[in-house]
């Protein structure tokens, strides 16, 4: 979601690619690299030197001595990715319900990405969209027990990347994935036209494959604790099928998503720390700019406040809310709008009366929620959305324009805006 691997990276690569050069829409995501390159340099990591090993945090654990380096996949940071644990359940000890933490790291684009692991009634674990198997995480997870099931909610590139090597650390663990995948890490399609799997999947997969979501032939052991609702959605000359599962966990009335919906706190995570320092995270635009950046919108700064610090009129617009990315309002929602909203009703119908949400990036646990304010955040869709300045949307305008013009996934149904 964060960084829009699926769409807007693969947009963004083609900005080094002077028209009329024919795109290919898949081979373009071989193009990450660059894509991240072409945003304003100003979030470098901090040298080795000038970093301090960080053992623990106030709301979490680590555990930096199991090893933070992973290099099997493409997703950056490769050395010193550290992993932070945190209660994320019911109750002052929030038992059994964690969230692990990590950040990705594409150039000059920082995000955390976050995994959800709940024990279900059998004691076991269920881990839902693995962050990357670094030693550390693997440390940590394998204190609270056995893993038994390991699911790939949605198709987005910073999510799935990790799920194979995932997977294999735990071979006895049974895997749930998502429809629509595609690319490099393999595929898995229905068979049928209108997309609801009636008629089998066409799996090719780098690993085993227990369960399809949304395949009522087959539904998961843990679907009386876990109940799901899913997104999936293949447009005519898109640059790939989407889908994205949503979970309500009964127990604790908890929505849990993907990408769906976040929630930007006032300050960063401590964990920017590991690759930023400390002094670097501490600085008043730091976190202003990481957010602008990671959703897609300029590095446009208003008038010195009282205090003499600069303000961020895009930032303080989205933080503190419950959001729909603006990245994936411009580039998701507008290309299925009825689809989507048909997902997003039937997730805030009432059935689930969650009252608060953990999505994969940003704050979580967000508290205080309700169906109707997660219907609310893609306001948009029916009419009444988050507004932003006509400047916040030029980077995003650019790229849809792009998209437009070389035919680079299916137009546009709705306005954004």
């Amino acid at each position: 979601m964060l960084l829009a691997l699926q769409t807007t990276l693969c947009v963004a690569a083609a900005l080094v690619v002077e028209p009329p050069v024919q795109i290919n829409r898949r081979s373009a995501l071989a193009g990450l690299a660059s894509a991240a390159a072409t945003l304003p340099a100003v979030l470098l990591p901090a040298s080795a030197a000038d970093l301090e090993p960080i053992s623990a945090y106030s709301l979490g654990v680590t555990k930096s001595e199991a090893g933070r380096d992973f290099y099997e996949v493409i997703l950056p940071p490769v050395r010193g990715r550290a992993t932070v644990r945190t209660p994320i359940g019911r109750g002052e000890a929030g038992d059994g319900m964690w969230g692990f933490e990590q950040l990705l790291l594409f150039s000059n684009v920082s995000a955390t990405i976050r995994m959800t692991v709940i024990r279900l009634e059998d004691g076991t674990l269920w881990v839902n969209a693995p962050v990357a198997p670094t030693g550390e995480c693997l440390a940590l997870l394998k204190e609270l027990g056995e893993v038994s099931h390991i699911v790939l909610p949605v198709t987005a590139l910073e999510h799935k990347a990790f799920f194979g090597p995932f997977v294999r650390s735990f071979p006895k663990a049974k895997t749930w994935v998502a429809p629509g995948q595609y690319g490099p890490f393999g595929e898995l399609k229905p068979n049928s036209l209108d997309g609801s799997g009636k008629d089998g999947y066409a799996i090719s997969m780098p690993y085993r494959v227990d369960g399809v979501l949304g395949d009522a032939s087959n539904p998961p052991p843990w679907a009386g604790e876990l109940a799901m609702k899913l997104f999936y959605v293949d447009l005519p000359g898109n640059a790939g099928p989407v889908s994205e599962a949503a979970f309500f966990h009964k127990a604790s009335k908890t929505l849990i998503c993907t990408d769906a919906v976040v929630y930007v706190p006032p300050t960063p995570p401590p964990i920017f720390e590991t690759l930023f320092g400390a002094a670097r995270v501490a600085e008043s635009d730091f976190w202003p700019k990481s957010v602008l950046q990671a959703v897609f919108l300029p590095l446009r700064s208003g008038p010195d406040g009282p205090d003499g610090r600069s303000s961020w009129p895009g930032y303080e617009r989205i933080q503190g809310r419950l959001l729909r990315a603006p990245i994936l309002r411009a580039f998701g929602d507008v290309r299925a709008p009825e689809q989507t909203k048909a997902w997003v009703d039937d997730v805030a119908s009432g059935e689930w009366n969650f009252d608060r949400i953990i999505s994969a990036h940003f704050g979580a646990p967000i508290g205080s929620t309700s169906p109707a304010e997660f219907r609310a955040a893609f306001g948009q869709l029916y009419g009444d959305g988050l507004k932003l300045e006509p400047e916040d949307w030029a980077t995003l305008d650019g790229l849809n324009d792009l998209i437009e013009t070389q035919k680079l996934g299916a137009p546009l149904r709705a306005s954004y805006k």
